[in-house]
């Protein structure tokens, strides 16, 4: 089945927010067919029998299931789940996260679609910080859009998260294989997507960033996140062959006096 776009749709034990997640996805009021690449990295409740109770209600989405007997790890569970989606255009929703805007997936084909120096559009979001009940916006909110690029991306990590993200998928095609023999996030993809390409960036928030408590980056202290952070900086810089190592040291002597 030919699709103009399919959606990476990644899980993990998310039975309490999928709900929220795909309600989202299906109120999307885009035009066409949609692959729907579930990706659900070895799950042990009831997240992959919510995400079947979907299938059948909307004749746009066709369900395509991966493995989820067993648990590859972020990277690994990216890595499959990029190669299975067959669409021209490739939107990623985290099973913890979810979109507010229900013309998220049309306003971002339709910006790769006129824009094609971007092969990758993300979106303003907001961040939830469950404990506290509490939205903040990632950056001002506007109505236009910013274009930004790599040595941008490094410096500040303006997309943040996979699910503001839609990408062209011959830019997946094209990431370098070692990114997936190392431990890598959306920051370092977005990075070696921008090597290539700008990243188009709508200002209006379309999205939601989860943080709560079983989240894999929530759950680590303030001073872990920026060791953690610190540790990758070496082999993100080996990955991009040094292109960026004076941006990617300017990052790490940030961090270090962060952490002092």
């Amino acid at each position: 089945m030919k699709v103009k776009l399919s959606i990476l749709l990644v899980t993990f034990n998310h039975g309490q927010y999928i709900d929220q997640a795909l309600n989202s996805l299906f109120k999307q009021k885009f035009e066409g067919d949609i692959e729907l690449v579930v990706a659900d990295d070895g799950s042990s409740d009831r997240t992959m029998d919510i995400i079947r109770s979907y299938e059948g209600t909307d004749d746009r989405f066709y369900f395509k299931y991966l493995d989820s007997g067993s648990n590859l790890g972020v990277t690994g569970n990216y890595r499959r789940g990029f190669a299975a989606c067959s669409g021209e255009y490739v939107a990623v929703l985290e099973g913890d996260d979810y979109w507010v805007s229900p013309m998220k997936l049309q306003r971002q084909r339709d910006f790769l679609n006129v824009h094609w120096e971007c092969d990758l559009c993300s979106v303003n979001y907001f961040v939830y910080e469950e404990e506290g009940s509490r939205f903040t916006p990632r950056t001002a909110i506007g109505s236009g859009y910013r274009l930004v690029g790599a040595r941008d991306l490094i410096a500040d990590n303006l997309v943040g998260n996979f699910s503001t993200c839609m990408y062209r998928k011959s830019a997946l095609d094209g990431l370098p294989e070692k990114l997936f023999e190392i431990k890598s996030y959306d920051w370092i993809v977005n990075i070696c997507v921008a090597r290539r390409s700008l990243i188009g960036f709508l200002e209006a928030p379309m999205s939601v960033y989860r943080l709560h408590a079983a989240g894999i980056w929530t759950k680590n202290s303030p001073v872990e996140k920026l060791r953690t952070q610190l540790d990758l900086i070496p082999d993100y810089d080996a990955l991009t062959q040094y292109v960026f190592h004076e941006d990617f040291d300017l990052l790490a002597n940030r961090l270090r006096q962060s952490m002092a």
